[in-house]
């Protein structure tokens, strides 16, 4: 049971609103502990902190790819991120991508999107600076890739060490994740797969039916020839 943050009467964390004074009660998550709360509530009742201020760690060693400033850590529960303060842009390891958005666990959902809002639905702007970005580890320049098919997110990749996320990406993705947009993105490129491998035989059927009937042309050239030299051959 949780408590109403307009009435603190006891509801249950499934309801869409308090049947005391029908407050409409949406669910977040405490960053620190992980303990889920309504919003509207300023602080944890589990661990007393701020509901909408991450742990945090410290100064990174990690500098931001676009302003090259340095990053700062924030403990998310048991996720490590680090965020930009001037440009708003978040990096997130291999690992903790796979704690954040493929463990899928809806507490910590709950808690980032708590703290960095859920993105908005409006086109994200084009950030600022260059198109292509070092890694934050190596200094190799990134990938630019969508997120997943129909996550309408550019992100940027390195593959041996983590993403990159502009403004309000990492809302977005944890949304779209959440909502099972990773089964959709597989359904249609297995979908799109099958088409290509569809086409890809009948390209062959196409081109083998080709090379046949060049054969059979040429093979009747050559047949056609042989007759030419015979009769030459019997009228010189």
């Amino acid at each position: 049971m949780l408590a109403c943050p307009r009435c603190g009467a006891n509801v249950p964390e499934s309801s869409a609103s308090c049947a005391y004074c029908h407050a409409a009660l949406l669910v977040k998550a405490c960053p620190r502990c992980m303990a889920r709360v309504f919003h509207g509530h300023k602080h944890c009742p589990e661990c007393g902190g701020a509901l909408d201020v991450a742990a945090a760690v410290g100064v990174s060693k990690r500098e931001c790819p676009r302003c090259r400033v340095a990053l700062a850590t924030k403990l998310i529960g048991d996720a490590a991120i680090d965020d930009c303060t001037s440009c708003g842009g978040t990096f997130l390891d291999r690992a903790t991508i796979e704690r954040v958005l493929l463990e899928r666990q809806q507490a910590r959902a709950d808690a980032i999107v708590g703290i960095y809002g859920d993105g908005g639905d409006a086109p994200l702007p084009s950030p600022a600076g260059p198109m292509y970005v070092k890694c934050p580890d190596c200094a190799n320049l990134m990938n630019r890739k969508q997120f997943a098919t129909g996550a309408k997110v550019i992100v940027d990749v390195c593959r041996d060490h983590g993403t990159w996320f502009d403004a309000h990406e990492l809302s977005r993705v944890i949304r779209f994740v959440m909502s099972g947009g990773l089964e959709r993105a597989a359904q249609e490129d297995l979908a799109d797969e099958k088409e290509r491998i569809k086409k890809m035989r009948a390209d062959a059927i196409y081109a083998q039916q080709q090379a046949e009937r060049i054969t059979t042309v040429q093979t009747g050239n050559d047949y056609g020839s042989l007759i030419a030299d015979v009769l030459f051959n019997l009228w010189k």
